[in-house]
């Protein structure tokens, strides 16, 4: 891979920034949608359908209809917090959405299609020197940090042609994939643990030799029993 190809630029030169303004109201006569807030996109690498279920309801106008909509290839980031190491997280949106919008506290980043791939983009505000760049540069007083339009702007990124870009995104895409995988995998063996010891040690039925409940195998021996006195009695 040949370095010397690879573009420094600034974020604003190939991706349109906005912050959103939208709040968690609901209002009379807008639009009623699903918000994505900010503990969906500090939480989550990435924004897919998987998450819809969760998101609140709220209200918009036309104009926030129309600028903060999710689209598959944006990157959401968080711009406020009351630490400077909690803003810059981001989020791809991996699918288009209907009537899903990003909400407040929040900066949607929609990159140009021929400069820069929203996913590679994604990973590489996950990359320490971007961190870095957001806890120096993060405004505010107090105990509230915040990003401005044109702090993220000027973002700096060195980026590889465009379908250096796509490839490297899809080698992390599929490692992520692997371990969100074995992320459900592990979380579905430990429900199976944990069902396991209550039949076992709470509800004492656990196997005997022959792997059949040793509480049901009582009871069968305990009808039985009765059954053979009643024929004696």
């Amino acid at each position: 891979m040949n370095k010397n190809n690879w573009q420094k630029v600034q974020l604003g030169d190939v991706a349109n920034v906005k912050l959103s303004n939208v709040d968690k109201k609901t209002n009379p006569n807008e639009k009623t949608v699903k918000l994505c807030n900010y503990t969906d996109v500090y939480n989550n690498t990435f924004i897919d359908a998987e998450l819809l279920e969760k998101f609140m309801i709220a209200t918009v106008n036309d104009d926030e209809l129309k600028k903060f909509s999710l689209k598959k290839g944006q990157v959401a980031i968080t711009k406020d917090s009351e630490t400077p190491d909690d803003i810059g997280v981001s989020a791809y949106i991996a699918q288009n959405f209907q009537d899903v919008v990003l909400g407040y506290h929040l900066s949607l980043i929609t990159p140009i299609e021929k400069e820069v791939d929203g996913q590679f983009l994604n990973y590489y505000f996950h990359t320490t020197q971007l961190q870095k760049y957001f806890e120096h540069n993060a405004s505010g007083s107090g105990q509230r940090c915040t990003l401005s339009i044109d702090c993220i702007n000027q973002v700096p990124l060195i980026l590889p042609q465009l379908p250096i870009q796509k490839s490297i995104a899809q080698i992390l895409s599929i490692l992520d994939n692997k371990i969100a995988l074995n992320n459900k995998i592990n979380s579905k063996l430990i429900a199976l643990t944990q069902i396991i010891y209550d039949y076992w040690f709470v509800q004492f039925d656990f196997p005997d030799e022959k792997k059949r409940p040793l509480y049901s195998c009582f009871f069968t021996l305990l009808i039985n029993g009765r059954q053979v006195g009643e024929q004696y009695a």
